[in-house]
């Protein structure tokens, strides 16, 4: 039997059983191994050569900034500050919920923290003033969704240790369309708001109050700037900027705004070591499955097949988008990626497809999937803050859903708009 049935057959039917999918990519590796004639005792030293690159530091350490920054009182002051400039006018609260989960994507790098940071704080606040409880929820988290888009982001960071891309141009590739994903949610929340007649009955705050908002943010806001200033302009490498954003978050949080006492450190480092954890065990099971496509020939004789189907980078583009989308709804964005990249690569490479723009086009995908069932981490974390029924919150979330996939047929066939700030 041919590897390639081996290998996504016993996948298939992992995913169908209910199997955890990173347990599923390491079990149907093995399998294929085995099948092939492999020694099993290979599989160790091809989980060390996965993990054991000098990058994959920068991830804990993102995340570990970012949680930092959540503690320390950050969310809460953008939200204020968003708050104090666009929260009077209809679906006031609404913009306030994108553009914050914008500013704290900044600093978070995470789709799920940025829900779990905001949601808490907007959600409560929103279904008070009057706004639809589901809706809310939904919007929070497809909101959260731009966490994945939005610099420094960890799955763009993945992407770019799969693929050997810059790190810093991919970053630079998501924010026009971080921008642009976040103005078609706004649009959708001004034809609800307008509709339903969501507006705050607060008067609009004077021009005194506006500053002290910014200036109580101040510290916050320079997190990414310092953070992605200093990648941009060549001082430090995103792992050191990591490092940077971290020891910035530590000094924010305990001398300037003084919100992180002992206890809240021990947490932090505990939430850090579990999601990090959870990160890197995904990665290794799916390095060993993208070993597997790439020394057996599979991701090769997919590209062949695929190139027999349409030579058409348009048509191929409209393809990748609907396998990324379909992906989302199933399994993890590291997994996704480490799974379908190494097919998915040579195929763009032979239709002449930027990988830095490939990259944008893959990490919208995967952030619209953040917000599809049945895994959809996101809808979760809303619904439990909302406190609104599952099915509830997916009806509501139907025509974000839709203004999302408008964002991404954008972004998918304007090149521009993920390459404008590349140099070369």
């Amino acid at each position: 039997m041919s590897p390639a049935i081996i290998l996504f057959g016993t996948l298939a039917v992992f995913i169908i059983l209910n199997i955890p999918i990173a347990i599923s990519l390491g079990l149907s590796s093995a399998i294929t191994l085995l099948s092939v004639g492999m020694p099993i005792t290979s599989i160790p030293s091809i989980l060390q050569a996965t993990v054991q690159k000098f990058s994959l530091l920068t991830i804990p350490l993102f995340v570990l900034a970012g949680v930092i920054m959540d503690k320390g009182g950050i969310s809460k002051r953008l939200i204020k500050l968003a708050n104090s400039i666009i929260g009077p006018v209809h679906g006031g609260l609404g913009y306030v919920s994108v553009v914050t989960a914008m500013l704290f994507a900044a600093i978070s790098g995470s789709g799920t923290a940025t829900v779990a940071a905001i949601g808490s704080i907007l959600i409560p606040a929103m279904i008070k003033q009057g706004y639809d409880a589901a809706y809310t929820s939904a919007l929070s988290a497809i909101s959260g969704s731009l966490g994945t888009i939005i610099p420094p982001s960890i799955t763009f960071l993945i992407y770019g240790m799969i693929t050997g891309e810059s790190i810093s141009d991919l970053f630079l590739a998501g924010i026009l369309p971080g921008c642009i994903f976040a103005l078609c949610l706004c649009a959708s929340v001004l034809i609800m708001s307008l509709k339903n007649g969501w507006k705050s009955d607060e008067p609009r705050m004077k021009v005194k109050e506006i500053l002290k908002a910014l200036a109580d943010s101040f510290w916050g806001l320079m997190s990414p700037v310092i953070v992605l200033g200093g990648i941009y302009s060549g001082i430090f490498t995103p792992t050191e900027a990591a490092s940077v954003a971290v020891i910035y978050s530590l000094i924010v949080g305990i001398f300037i705004y003084k919100e992180i006492n002992l206890h809240s450190l021990l947490v932090t480092l505990f939430e850090t070591a579990k999601t990090t954890g959870l990160i890197l065990f995904i990665i290794m099971n799916a390095g060993i499955f993208s070993w597997i496509l790439t020394q057996q020939g599979i991701a090769a004789e997919l590209t062949e097949l695929a190139l027999t189907l349409t030579k058409n980078k348009y048509i191929m583009l409209f393809i990748i988008d609907i396998i990324f989308l379909l992906a989302g709804c199933v399994m993890d964005n590291t997994s996704a990626l480490y799974i379908l990249v190494p097919i998915i690569m040579p195929i763009a490479q032979a239709l002449d497809i930027n990988l830095v723009h490939l990259g944008t086009i893959l990490v919208v995908n995967l952030s619209i999937g953040q917000i599809t069932p049945p895994v959809g981490p996101n809808l979760y974390v809303a619904a439990d803050i909302g406190k609104v029924k599952f099915e509830e919150i997916v009806k509501k979330m139907m025509p974000l859903i839709g203004m999302a996939l408008v964002a991404l047929l954008l972004i998918t066939y304007v090149p521009q708009l993920s390459l404008a700030f590349i140099k070369g």
